[in-house]
């Protein structure tokens, strides 16, 4: 991901969708890009935006699906070629249903 394929992301969500909160981590082509910058604001009316906080990956349910991806995809073995692991990553993070308690984290 950088930041302008971002911009295109969110470009195809509002045409979608029209109006959102997005809760977002800080990677950098989120919070530092001066272009997704420009284009949050220039769509403030739109996107509301929740950042995480910094250095909370626990409060982050993706980072729960890449540890369970790292598990079952890598799990400790050694892959034929990068573009098998990169497959295998795809087919895992497409078809998976992943296991959260998503009440862990909501606050009360």
């Amino acid at each position: 991901m950088n930041a302008e394929e971002f911009v295109k992301v969110l470009s195809k969500f509002l045409h979608k969708f029209k109006r959102a909160i997005l809760i977002l981590d800080k990677a950098p082509w989120h919070k530092k890009s001066k272009k997704v910058q420009k284009y949050l604001k220039e769509h403030r009316r739109e996107l509301k935006i929740i950042w995480f906080p910094s250095g909370c990956p626990e409060m982050n349910p993706v980072e729960e699906c890449w540890r369970q991806a790292k598990g079952e995809v890598n799990g400790g073995r050694i892959h034929e070629s990068f573009e098998r692991m990169v497959k295998e990553l795809r087919y895992f993070m497409k078809y998976t249903e992943f296991r959260q308690n998503m009440g862990k984290y909501l606050r009360p």
